[in-house]
């Protein structure tokens, strides 16, 4: 089952709507304003429905400052860019110095893509029974600091069991740069239930992006044994989040890429994380494409009467941001998000929730 109804007027006039796909276990909420997942209500292990997704009460939160970029389609260039500086094709394209006014985050975050009104493509329920809503936003040449036309597609797919798949196509008419990521935040236990650091994560990296105090990487790929990135067994989200350790200092808490093993280019989604709630038995199991995926336990939230008239604050919710390593256009060792006329780009991301107990 699917549906469309108006999200609210924009102040240009144009109207946002929201999409609501729904199965016999799950219903998604999808904005076209930002191609934004706005909720996300699944099962715990008593059957009882609840929103993991945080976010805002209405369309006003998410076109005002939404700092935070809560359920958001980021790009054209997520993450941490040194200097705001991509070479493309022997050419230097300068993005906004956005942070510090040294370097860029997420590309431009009063208009970037989760600040844009997609276009609907389809909406629609395929024979296998699942839902399937598809969004486009095109960007000229030079918008956002880097060349091509570019046409943007998110592709959000509800299926049973409790399972969303969220593709980004990009399709450009010249060499260019892109590294789109969704800007999710979950808390397994209800988004309005306070802190997920009893939530336990299990990471499949064996290396991790370390960053200096600019949060920027700093060129190593370093093996996470013996560190607080290490989640190769599983760990509370809580457990070592103030560790005493620079990385964690830092970012105050935990920001910081994973390096995905097993990535090989053009391969199947593979498996990144689980996140497992021991209060509601909810689990999540994240499969990834891309190289790596962004751990970021919300360290600086702080939105006071959001959904539900909720309050969120630091550690409220965590998010998993499939990427290409932060800033590895500087990194020509480093997996390169590729995307020219015959290669577009495409990642894909996997929510798959189940429950235990």
């Amino acid at each position: 089952m699917h549906d469309m109804a108006e999200f609210g007027m924009l102040p240009t006039g144009d109207v946002a709507h929201v999409y609501t796909l729904a199965t016999g276990c799950a219903t998604a909420r999808i904005g076209d304003f930002g191609a934004t997942l706005l909720g996300l209500d699944v099962p715990d292990a008593r059957g009882n429905l609840a929103d993991v997704v945080l976010g805002f009460a209405g369309l006003d939160g998410y076109a005002g400052e939404n700092g935070a970029c809560y359920g958001a389609t980021v790009g054209p260039v997520a993450n941490r860019t040194a200097g705001g500086q991509i070479e493309v094709a022997g050419t230097t394209y300068q993005l906004a110095r956005n942070e510090h006014g040294t370097n860029n985050l997420h590309s431009d975050l009063d208009h970037g893509l989760h600040k844009r009104l997609w276009s609907l493509e389809s909406l629609e329920t395929t024979p296998e029974g699942t839902e399937r809503l598809t969004l486009s936003c095109e960007l000229a040449p030079l918008e956002l600091g880097l060349p091509g036309n570019r046409r943007f597609l998110a592709t959000y797919e509800l299926s049973e069991p409790s399972t969303l798949t969220l593709t980004y196509l990009v399709e450009t008419d010249a060499p260019t740069f892109v590294n789109v990521t969704n800007h999710t935040y979950l808390n397994l236990s209800g988004h309005a239930s306070g802190l997920v650091d009893a939530q336990v994560v299990r990471a499949d990296a064996t290396r991790f992006v370390p960053v200096g105090d600019a949060l920027i990487p700093t060129g190593e790929l370093a093996p996470v044994a013996g560190t607080p990135f290490d989640f190769t067994e599983p760990h509370a989200l809580g457990e070592r989040v103030e560790a005493d350790c620079d990385q964690i200092r830092y970012a105050r808490g935990y920001d910081h890429c994973l390096c995905i093993d097993g990535y090989e280019p053009g391969a199947a989604p593979r498996h990144a994380l689980t996140a497992t709630d021991p209060a509601s038995g909810r689990v999540l199991d994240v499969l990834v494409t891309d190289p790596g995926a962004q751990l970021y336990t919300g360290n600086w939230l702080g939105d006071r009467d959001a959904k539900d008239g909720a309050d969120y604050s630091p550690r409220a919710g965590f998010a998993v941001e499939p990427e290409f390593y932060p800033d590895c256009a500087h990194h020509e060792a480093w997996p390169q998000p590729v995307c020219d006329p015959e290669h577009p780009f495409v990642s894909t991301i996997v929510y798959r929730f189940s429950t235990e107990g």
